[in-house]
C-alpha cells in the first residue's frame, strides 16, 4: 500500500475508535436540514457515522423526508496516480463517501432521513438524560404521537434515549403493571383505627371493578337483613303503623353486576430501566 494511503487508513482507525463503543449511527458534524415543505429536504455536507465508521457525504437536494431513505457507505473511489517530486507514482487517496439509499433491505441504517437528523449533540443529551438506576420507573405521556417508536414489537428500548429501558408490559423482565397505579411498599397504617396493611414489591393489589358481597350491602333501616314481603313498620313513638313492602337484598342494582371502583385516571405508558 502506498504510504499516503496507509496514513490515511491509520488516521480513520484513530478516529473511528473514538466512536466505536457508541453503537449508533448518527451526524457528527454538519449535514444541516433544509425542510422544502413538500416532503423533500436538501441535506448540507458533513460527516456521517455509519457502522463504525466516519464517513463525508457530500450534500444532496430534493431527498424524501418521510424515512424512506438512509444513509448507508457507498463504495471506494481511488484517485488518480500522481507524480511526486522524487518521481515515485502513488496514489492519493482511497475513500468511501455516505451516500443516500432506500431504507429497505441490508440498507437499512439507524439514521434514516428526515426532517431532523440524529447527531452527536443530541446523543450526549440522551445518554445523560437516560441515566437512571436500574428498576427505574418513568412514566410517559406521548404529546406527539411518536414515543412507541422508541422501542421493538417486544418493548424493549432501541434507540439512543431508551437503550436499557423497556416498556412495562411483562416482557423483557418487566413487572407489567399496564393498568395499575403505583404505590410505595412497605406497612401502612390506617391513622383512623391503626390497622395495618402490608403491601408486598412487585404484588398487585386492588381491582378495577369490585362485585359487592352480602356484607358489603346496606341492611333496611328497622328490618332485619334480607327479609322479603310486608311487613309492620316499628312503631315510632305514636304515630301510625303502616304496611310496606321492602324489596329483597340488592334490589335497585344488578347484584350480579360489578361496579367501577377505580379513582379518577389518566393512562400513560410507563418504561423501566432494565440495564
Amino acid at each position: 500500500m502506498d504510504y499516503l494511503l496507509n496514513l490515511q487508513a491509520e488516521n480513520l482507525t484513530l478516529g473511528n475508535a473514538l466512536f466505536a463503543s457508541l453503537g449508533f449511527d448518527m451526524v457528527l458534524q454538519g449535514c444541516t436540514v433544509h425542510d422544502n415543505g413538500n416532503g423533500t429536504v436538501n441535506i448540507a455536507a458533513g460527516i456521517i457515522y455509519i457502522g463504525s465508521e466516519a464517513l463525508r457525504f457530500d450534500g444532496a437536494n430534493n431527498v424524501a423526508s418521510n424515512g424512506s431513505k438512509t444513509f448507508v457507505k457507498g463504495a471506494y473511489t481511488t484517485s488518480n496516480s500522481e507524480t511526486f517530486g522524487d518521481g515515485s507514482i502513488k496514489n492519493v487517496y482511497r475513500e468511501a463517501k455516505a451516500v443516500i439509499a432506500d431504507a429497505t433491505g441490508g440498507n437499512v441504517t439507524q439514521i434514516k432521513i428526515k426532517t431532523t437528523l440524529y447527531n452527536l449533540a443530541q446523543y450526549i443529551q440522551d445518554r445523560v438524560q437516560g441515566y437512571e438506576v436500574k428498576g427505574a420507573i418513568k412514566e410517559v405521556y406521548d404529546l406527539d404521537g411518536t414515543f412507541l417508536t422508541n422501542f421493538d414489537a417486544s418493548g424493549l428500548g432501541v434507540t439512543p434515549r431508551w437503550v436499557g429501558w423497556a416498556r412495562d408490559n411483562g416482557s423483557n423482565g418487566t413487572p407489567g403493571s399496564v393498568g395499575m397505579t403505583t404505590i410505595a411498599a412497605g406497612t401502612y397504617t390506617d391513622p383512623s383505627n391503626g390497622e395495618q396493611t402490608v403491601y408486598i414489591e412487585g404484588e398487585p393489589v386492588g381491582e378495577p371493578k369490585h362485585l359487592l358481597t352480602v356484607n358489603e350491602t346496606a341492611k333496611p333501616a328497622g328490618l332485619p337483613q334480607g327479609l322479603e314481603g310486608p311487613h309492620k313498620k316499628p312503631g315510632d313513638g305514636g304515630g301510625m303503623d303502616i304496611f310496606y313492602v321492602t324489596g329483597g337484598l340488592g334490589d335497585g342494582f344488578d347484584a350480579d353486576q360489578r361496579h367501577n371502583n377505580m379513582q379518577p385516571s389518566m393512562p400513560v405508558y410507563r418504561v423501566v430501566k432494565i440495564s
